[in-house]
Parts: C-alpha cells; structure tokens; sequence
C-alpha cells in the first residue's frame, strides 16, 4: 500500500497535570509505524498546575503536526471536542496523555478500519498496565486486571484473544464523520464519555470491533487518593449512563453500590447484635481471601497481593459511592 493512500489520522488528547507521562505518550505517537504526514496530535489542554504545557510547547515547536488548544473547562468531553473541530484527518484515534502504544497502533486499527465495512464505525484494542510504573500504579494494574477489579466483566478492561465485536472499546480509531453526526462527546460526561459515545453510534446502526493484534498501555493513578477520586467519578458516570439511557443497566453495575448497601446493613446488625461477630467476620474473610486469589492469578509478588486487599475495597466502595451519589445527583 503506497503512502498516500494510507487514511489520514487525528489524534484527539484532553490532557490537565500529565507532566508525568506525556513526553511517553508523544514519543508513542512519534515512533508510530506510520506515515507521519498523516498523523495528527491535537491536545486540549485543561488548567494544569504542573508542567504539562511547557512540556507540549516545547514538542509543538519541534513536530508541525502537534497542535496545543486551550481547554479552560477542563472538561474532557469539551477537550476531545474541541480536537474534533480542528481535525483535519478522516479518523479520529481517541486517546489519552497517560498512555501508550505498540508501534503497529495505526497499522492494525486505522487500516483494518479503512478496510472494513461501513458499518464498522472503530477499530480498537485491549489497553494494559505498563510494567514500570509506580508501587501504586503497579498494585492498580493487577486489581484491574483480574476478576475482582471487573477484567472482562466492564468492556472497558477486557481483553480478548479473537477478534469480536464490543459494545465499548476505551482507545479506539473512529470514522470520523459518523461520530460528527451522532454530536461527538456529551459535555455532560465529565467521565465515561467514550462509553455513551458508543452507545449513541451502536443505536445508530454502527458496530464496534476489538482486535487482538495491538495494544495500548495505560498508566493507573499514581496515588490512593486520585484512584479513589477515579472510580467515585466512574460510579456517578455509570448513573448518569443508565438514567440517560435506562436500558444500559445490567446486574453488573449494580455491585458497587451493593457493596455499599452490604456494609452498612452489617454494620448495622452488628450494632444491634443480630447478627453473631464470627458470622461478619467470617464474610470479612471471605471477601479478603477472594481478593487474594482474585490477585494471584495475575501477579505471585506477596507484597502486591496482599496490598491489593487494599485497593479492591477502594474500588469497590469508591465506584459504589459515587453510583448512589449520581443516581440523585449526578453533577460533577
């Protein structure tokens, strides 16, 4: 296939306080196997407080493909937005500033793309926990990755070895004028706006497809703080999902807030003794031995299974509390 025939893409990146992973991602970009002349950065950057925007100028001075917006909102359905509207390819690559890629990223999911139906509106691939990263990424990673952080259970963590169709693929190269036709990102979706993205093109009679022949790797937070804060702001975006689009709900995302519900009625018939202390205790056990096993079958470092008690309880009751908080009020 000549150069010029390959189909030009965009790549639509909301950042604010990245300056730890950013020069990884644009280097990703950069060292793509692809035609550079037909790739595109375009970053929207929110109000960061670090070094985020020295460290893009100082790209965007040395790469004419890289373009700096500004996004006073902070917002990241606004950011990928305004990447949107001063996008000059014909494929949108969804991306983020705190991630990266294998270099066959647009090989595989813009030709695979452009070769494809119609119908297929994106092309997209499993996104894993890079090696190095900090103690609380790397304990982060291993919780998303097995059964008890929701691997294979919420799309978004899967990983397949065959090529299927999705109902959601987290980093994915759309046609870009289908997405302009559905209105591209919901502002309203601070958090999970690619998940109602798909949504809205799926009703459209589009499909989404997975392949297995690349990957991305996507850094976890780095604190126990910002985790707790990330899986809170999912819980009140899977709210707003199902009260925007009722028919989305499944038992499965009825499990955080579950949770939550679980622990305060044990507390509760502790309180008043009807329920015996070894019974609770014997269901505290449980959960823990559940997330060791859960975590053993990803990693065999003690340090990293037994701290991973820590951070299912985190995500469980981070994305549970901020379920029920979204069910009644769901503004960020």
């Amino acid at each position: 296939m000549k150069e010029k025939d390959y189909p030009k893409v965009s790549f639509i990146i909301p950042v604010l306080n990245e300056e730890k992973t950013i020069k990884k991602c644009i280097d990703s970009i950069l060292n793509l196997k692809y035609p550079q002349d037909k790739i595109e950065i375009l970053i929207a950057e929110g109000p960061s407080k670090d070094k985020t925007h020295e460290i893009i100028l100082e790209y965007a001075r040395n790469n004419k493909n890289l373009k700096l917006m500004d996004n006073p909102t902070g917002n990241t359905s606004i950011g990928r937005n305004i990447c949107i509207e001063n996008s000059t390819g014909d494929m949108l690559m969804n991306y983020s500033g705190h991630v990266t890629a294998k270099e066959n990223l647009l090989e595989i999911l813009a030709l695979k793309l452009l070769n494809s139906s119609q119908k297929i509106v994106a092309v997209g691939c499993s996104n894993i926990s890079p090696e190095k990263q900090n103690y609380i990424g790397k304990v982060s990673g291993t919780a998303f990755s097995s059964f008890m952080g929701g691997k294979n259970l919420f799309v978004q963590n899967a990983e397949f070895e065959d090529e299927r169709y999705s109902d959601h693929i987290s980093f994915a190269c759309y046609r870009k004028k289908p997405v302009n036709d559905v209105g591209n990102f919901d502002p309203e979706f601070w958090c999970g706006q690619d998940a109602e993205l798909d949504l809205r093109l799926k009703k459209a009679g589009y499909k989404i497809l997975f392949t297995p022949e690349t990957k991305v790797f996507h850094f976890k937070r780095n604190t126990i703080k910002s985790l707790f804060r990330q899986m809170y702001r999912y819980g009140i975006a899977r709210a707003k999902m199902i009260k925007k689009h009722p028919n989305t709900l499944k038992i499965i995302h009825l499990i955080g807030p579950g949770f939550i519900a679980g622990i305060i009625l044990l507390t509760i018939l502790a309180i008043f003794q009807i329920l015996p202390i070894w019974f609770i205790s014997l269901i505290v056990l449980s959960y823990i031995l559940l997330s060791i096993i859960s975590s053993l079958q990803t990693t065999k470092k003690p340090s990293i299974v037994i701290s991973s008690i820590l951070f299912y309880f985190l995500i469980h009751a981070g994305y549970g509390l901020g379920f029920i908080r979204g069910i009644f009020y769901s503004k960020l």
